[in-house]
């Protein structure tokens, strides 16, 4: 349920998000995928900033999966005669059961152009710990995204997720997970929404997935 998040942080941010996602089963026999998150965020000043994420997941049952902890650190800010900004996440993700847990480091990337259009890149390691289900190795993913956002405030988007699998193993493209689509966002009632559907381009995710959040500042 993560999305392409950019490396900004602003000071005496505060604020809480739910999102809500459905994979539905490709073939007869399979149960769609349902999957809700809730996190709050708190930027600690205009560099750092810590969050807190719980989700859930509906497989048939509706079951905790995960609780994680991220601290962003946006350590290049975009200025006026520069284009790029960047930042580095670190994320600790404890999950149910004897589930490995995870931890990921995260580079993300964001150029602001002109006429409102934005650019992310994100480039993610990450490892698994603590259980015999636990790969080894790094895994490797990566995220993009480009927006524009509208007179009306309307911002539109497309997105792109792909997860190659362990470094030096990645096999063929139909064995990793790509997704692509298009997304939405706009404000209303002083939440800001954003929709999204991906297509699934290989056979390591599913065909069809739809997201929806809302996003509350305090």
């Amino acid at each position: 349920m993560s999305g392409v998040h950019g490396p900004g942080v602003t000071a005496g941010d505060r604020s809480m998000q739910i999102r809500i996602a459905l994979a539905p089963a490709d073939e007869d026999g399979q149960e769609d995928n349902w999957a809700s998150r809730l996190h709050y965020q708190h930027a600690f000043n205009d560099e750092f900033r810590g969050r807190i994420i719980l989700q859930y997941r509906d497989r048939g049952e509706f079951l905790y999966e995960y609780i994680r902890a991220e601290m962003l650190y946006n350590f290049r800010k975009q200025v006026d005669d520069d284009i790029w900004s960047s930042g580095v996440r670190f994320d600790i993700r404890q999950r149910r059961g004897d589930n490995p847990q995870m931890f990921a480091v995260n580079w993300t990337n964001q150029w602001g152009l002109a006429n409102g259009i934005r650019i992310r890149g994100i480039l993610i390691g990450a490892w698994e710990f603590g259980s015999d289900k636990a790969f080894t190795g790094t895994g490797i993913e990566t995220r993009a995204s480009i927006s524009k956002k509208l007179d009306s405030g309307i911002t539109l988007g497309v997105e792109m997720f792909n997860d190659y699998g362990r470094l030096g193993e990645f096999g063929s493209f139909n064995e990793q997970g790509h997704q692509i689509g298009p997304t939405i966002g706009w404000s209303f009632g002083g939440l800001k929404y954003e929709a999204r559907y991906l297509a699934g381009v290989s056979n390591g995710t599913r065909d069809h997935n739809f997201g929806i959040q809302a996003d509350k500042s305090f």
